[in-house]
């Protein structure tokens, strides 16, 4: 990683640490909808520094790439809303909710086909940003967006704990 993006993702997370100093957990849901849409833009930022490392962008690309991230994530956003919500009704039941268990089953196929849906918008974006790329940078792009899936998992597994 070079040092420029070492710099650049280092103004991020300070930026991050400064939007989120003094705000508890809970509170006002239009608070924790703003949170949530801050860490959105922050983990897109973090993936335009990224691939854009890896794939040696130039500035104007690096925009490109960020307007393909937001439309993506325009389509993620409904889908992992809904998995969400089957989520929350699994563990009502799974703590035993008898109103929630009467739909553990739909709730279930909800989350799987979420989850299938994600992997296709996994390939569109892969699709979208190898196309016409060499062979070396689709392999680094893959690496790339492979590492930064899971460190947004476990970034967002932390923050709800």
């Amino acid at each position: 990683m070079s040092m420029k993006t070492r710099v650049l993702m280092t103004v991020v997370m300070l930026g991050s640490l400064a939007a989120f100093a003094g705000r508890g957990r809970g509170g006002d849901p239009a608070a924790r909808e703003e949170r949530r849409e801050e860490r959105v833009e922050q983990a897109r930022l973090m993936y335009v520094l990224a691939i854009s490392e890896a794939l040696d962008l130039k500035e104007a690309d690096s925009i490109k790439l960020s307007n393909t991230l937001k439309v993506l994530e325009e389509k993620r956003r409904p889908l992992r809303q809904q998995m969400g919500e089957a989520m929350k009704s699994l563990k009502d039941a799974a703590d035993g909710d008898t109103a929630a268990a009467a739909s553990v089953d739909a709730n279930v196929q909800k989350v799987l086909d979420g989850r299938a849906q994600m992997a296709t918008l996994d390939k569109e974006l892969f699709a979208a940003l190898s196309q016409g790329q060499t062979p070396q940078k689709k392999a680094k792009l893959a690496l790339v967006l492979a590492r930064l899936n899971m460190e947004m998992k476990g970034a967002f597994k932390k923050g709800r704990r």
